[in-house]
């Protein structure tokens, strides 16, 4: 190794982004690979039917979460990143306020299902068999929500190092759970094993939330009577914008159903897919950027090199599986069979494309996060959203382009506006913050 590439080597393990980047990155993968190893067991063991029964549990467990944590991971992460050097003696009641906040939040929601899971079986999923399994599981929205709480409260403190050894113990526990009992209980077995991986997900993350949070010195003052409306009023904006994106995915697969036919949700979701791939390592970082956005608070220089660093890093992450899954779309789009192939592959292609720029837009999300401008972020994305579903119907009802085709490109064109009109307003509120 060469002096300069020695140097540069030392300069990245020094770096706490660039060090607090890899474990993220490196914990995630580890969680994820062994998850998605077990579904593949699972689906196997399942057969297709009853595992699309087990996907669309796990899909309405999923939509009820996106509520149910009220955005609380990232305020925590916010909060006390922002605070854990200026104001210690808060940081104990923040990391306190969010976890009551998300119990009581996710408990109403978990008990809501449990008691009205025979109308979602029978309603929702069209499928009344579904009514137990349903109230088998309802409150792993609970554990669901204390994790992604605590998650928060760990990517506050920058400890990423613990989570991705916490990551590494759940992907190996929701393996072998999920191996284990879908092989002797079958549905419910499979149900069993996701609720038992996010309990176990829980009670990790308490402990090491536990070892971070500091130890209050008699005499230290510890109240704050505005805290809790401040914690409600940053989260709210963020779980509407949470909530927000639940309803327009879910606008748009009904579209595409009501305006053509379900070979265009076929066509969409598999192109969006792929979308998802290449977002992986941008959807790692958020919690990363948001936490040292937070931290740079007052020290606007800092704060907008960081913004730099991170836009950089997430194009390079975006662009490279961009180009090498664009160079191969011929390729990919075979695996799919002889009905996807006249149409997908422009599709794929422009969904791949909207992935660098939602990307960045991301980054601009948490940054405005960070200077506690949830609200405009709010504001931006309800309509973008919104010109996105208008201009998705009048390219399909025009017969200009079909379903999957015309969504791809609504999107293409909101995405890259947006992405301008966020730089534009975040210049605007920074110069008006620290000028």
């Amino acid at each position: 190794m060469s002096k300069k590439m020695k140097a540069l080597y030392n300069r990245l393990k020094q770096n706490p982004f660039v060090n607090d980047s890899f474990w993220a990155l490196f914990g995630n993968v580890a969680a994820k690979g062994m998850s998605l190893l077990g579904a593949i067991v699972v689906a196997r063991f399942l057969g297709k039917d009853i595992y699309g029964e087990y996907g669309a549990i796990r899909s309405t467990l999923m939509n009820i979460a996106v509520f149910s944590t009220f955005g609380l991971g990232y305020t925590a992460t916010k909060f006390i990143a922002e605070n854990r050097e200026k104001k210690p003696f808060l940081i104990k009641r923040i990391a306190s306020l969010t976890m009551k906040i998300s119990a009581i939040v996710s408990a109403l929601m978990a008990t809501l299902l449990f008691f009205f899971a025979g109308y979602v079986a029978n309603i929702v999923l069209e499928a009344p068999h579904l009514d137990v399994p349903l109230r088998l599981v309802a409150f792993w929205i609970v554990f669901n929500s204390l994790t992604t709480a605590q998650i928060g409260i760990l990517a506050g403190f920058n400890a990423y190092k613990a989570m991705a050894k916490i990551n590494t113990v759940v992907g190996i526990t929701a393996f072998t759970t999920s191996v284990a009992l879908t092989y002797y209980y079958g549905l419910n077995g499979a149900l069993s094993a996701l609720l038992l991986t996010q309990i176990v997900n829980w009670y990790l993350n308490y402990r090491e939330v536990l070892k971070n949070i500091p130890i209050d010195k008699p005499g230290t003052k510890t109240e704050n009577d505005n805290l809790i409306k401040t914690i409600i009023n940053f989260s709210t904006p963020v779980a509407l914008q949470e909530g927000l994106y639940a309803l327009t995915s879910w606008l748009m697969i009904m579209l595409l159903i009501k305006l053509d036919d379900y070979g265009e949700v076929g066509l969409y979701s598999a192109a969006l897919q792929w979308s998802a791939i290449i977002l992986f390592i941008p959807g790692i970082m958020r919690n990363v950027i948001l936490s040292h956005l937070s931290n740079s608070l007052g020290r606007p220089e800092e704060h907008a090199k960081l913004l730099k660093t991170t836009l950089l890093i997430n194009f390079g992450a975006t662009i490279v599986p961009f180009v090498v899954i664009y160079i191969l779309k011929d390729w990919v789009v075979s695996f799919y069979g002889i009905s996807y192939q006249e149409e997908l592959g422009n599709i794929l292609a422009i969904a791949i494309f909207t992935s660098i720029f939602v990307s960045l837009s991301n980054v601009y999300a948490q940054a405005f996060m960070s200077l506690n401008k949830n609200w405009y972020m709010f504001g931006l994305r309800f309509v973008r959203d919104f010109f996105v579903l208008i201009a998705t119907y009048l390219l399909i009802t025009k017969h200009i382009f079909n379903g999957a085709l015309a969504l791809v490109i609504s999107n293409l064109l909101t995405q890259i506006c947006f992405l301008f009109i966020l730089m534009i307003v975040y210049k605007k509120i920074k110069n008006a913050l620290y000028n």
